[in-house]
């Protein structure tokens, strides 16, 4: 049931990461965060890769809440 969940979260998560990349110009940052390190899901790093080929994978989160307590899905 935990796994059916999560899946279902995940999907939600995707579907409103896609509603909001439709409707911004930057890039919508997705992941979690893990053991205090943010994880970046697959999806984000493809499109850091595709919108700045050349770049380094370095970045700085500005206005991005980490309370990872309530930000959880």
């Amino acid at each position: 049931m935990a796994n059916q969940e999560r899946a279902a979260d995940v999907e939600r998560l995707a579907s409103a990461a896609s509603t909001i990349q439709e409707n911004r110009t930057g890039l919508v940052l997705t992941g979690r965060i893990k053991n205090g390190e943010l994880q970046l899901d697959q999806s984000t790093l493809d499109q850091i890769r595709e919108k700045y080929p050349d770049a380094d994978m370095a970045f700085v989160a500005m206005n991005s809440p980490f309370d990872a307590e309530s930000q959880t899905v």
